[in-house]
């Protein structure tokens, strides 16, 4: 089982320092570049399956993956980001300003949760069951997701639970992998490579 792990292109609600969730954004045109050449550098590999959140911003990265490699995408509801609730769509600033005491807690290193708020176990709970599925399938898989997911699959793997968020960071259209050992384990092979992005590599990840 190889597991490559792609964070969609840059997206518009990236670009706006907006806190995204599971509201829908399309890419920007850095972004849409962004997925052009990730493509082009997965069209080397034997990819044998492409799994997609189907929100706008991955599932338009996994376009561009899917015309470069000549694989169908399936896509996948356990792949949609993190779902922040209320938060979703606001800047830092305005979450500070309409959730004081949500943002005072989380300065003071508690995590209170927002209205609506998804909760990290049961996020860490459909991760794993789309992990789950993947390692069933066997082959190379191209999974193209969010940052918040290629963090949270990463601390899976290495037996981290849902606490210990903010660990694995991936900048937009990084490749993660994650390969099955000879002894069975999952491991980590390579976290949030950029090689392919020269000059067009964006961080910043509010989901």
């Amino acid at each position: 089982m190889r597991l490559l792990l792609v964070r969609h292109g840059q997206s518009e609600g990236n670009a706006a320092g907006i806190v995204q969730g599971s509201m829908d954004f399309g890419l920007t045109e850095l972004g849409a570049l962004q997925a052009k050449v990730t493509a082009e550098r997965l069209a080397r590999e034997e990819i044998h399956r492409i799994v997609s959140s189907p929100l706008r911003r991955a599932a338009d990265t996994a376009v561009a993956i899917s015309e470069g490699t000549g694989v169908t995408i399936e896509f996948a509801d356990g792949l949609r980001e993190y779902d922040i609730g209320a938060a979703s769509g606001l800047t830092a600033a305005e979450i500070r300003e309409r959730f004081p005491d949500v943002a005072e807690a989380r300065r003071r290193g508690e995590r209170l949760p927002f209205p609506g708020e998804e909760g990290r176990d049961a996020f860490h709970a459909r991760l794993r069951s789309v992990l789950d599925q993947i390692q069933g399938a066997g082959g190379t898989t191209v999974a193209v997701a969010h940052g918040g997911v290629v963090g949270a699959m990463c601390q899976i793997v290495v037996g981290l639970g849902p606490r210990h968020r903010g660990l694995f960071e991936a900048a937009n259209c990084s490749v993660t992998e994650i390969l099955r050992d000879a002894g069975g384990r999952l491991v980590i092979a390579r976290h949030n490579d950029t090689c392919h992005l020269s000059g067009i590599v964006t961080r910043l990840d509010r989901g």
